[in-house]
């Protein structure tokens, strides 16, 4: 290859990598709002579960299964599609399969939904573990019981989002911000 050739396929691959740092940058920027989207509708969908058994007083298996897809249907995100769509189906096996335990169903009905629902995913670790509760107790007490549990759960979801949320736009700044300098100082590396 000619020196001017092997000079622009440098710059070109230089380039590239600068880019695919900035992508990625932006890329861990998303992840953050991904995340708190995703929150938000679970505590949207724990909060109509609540509204469903403790006002409704209607039975679980029901209650899941017509859960709504969100606050309005024209409104409705994928992240409240697919927190529906997972009670939904826990509700669907709970109705099929009367002596079901709650905690068996969720399980399998999680493995489907996180697999079918990639939105699911961004969930963290201590996202799910403040949910373990519902999956543990939901379903097995009283009424009342399970009204403090769903309360328990709201409190737990509502302080995650809000630590979210005051960190979500300096989270946003610094990953966007090192994949900028990133790519900028990996292009000047290799021009």
């Amino acid at each position: 290859m000619s020196g001017g050739g092997a000079s622009a396929l440098r710059w070109m691959m230089a380039l590239l990598a600068g880019l695919g740092c900035c992508a990625l940058g932006f890329a861990v920027s998303g992840a953050a709002a991904r995340r708190q989207r995703a929150l938000r509708a679970g505590l949207q969908a724990v909060h109509a579960i609540r509204v469903g058994i403790c006002v409704r007083r209607e039975m679980l298996a029901t209650v899941l299964r017509e859960l709504p897809n969100g606050e309005s249907a024209s409104e409705s995100s994928a992240e409240d599609r697919a927190w529906a769509q997972f009670f939904q189906r826990i509700g669907a096996m709970l109705a099929e399969e009367p002596g079901r335990g709650f905690a068996e169903a969720w399980r399998e009905a999680w493995e489907i939904s996180v697999g079918s629902q990639p939105v699911l995913q961004a969930l963290a670790a201590e996202d799910l573990r403040l949910l373990k509760p519902l999956q543990d107790e939901l379903g097995r007490t009283p009424c009342a019981e399970q009204q403090a549990l769903l309360e328990g759960v709201t409190r737990e979801l509502q302080a995650q989002q809000e630590r979210l949320q005051k960190g979500l736009v300096d989270a946003q700044r610094v990953a966007q911000t090192l994949g900028l300098l990133g790519g900028l100082a990996l292009f000047l590396l290799l021009i």
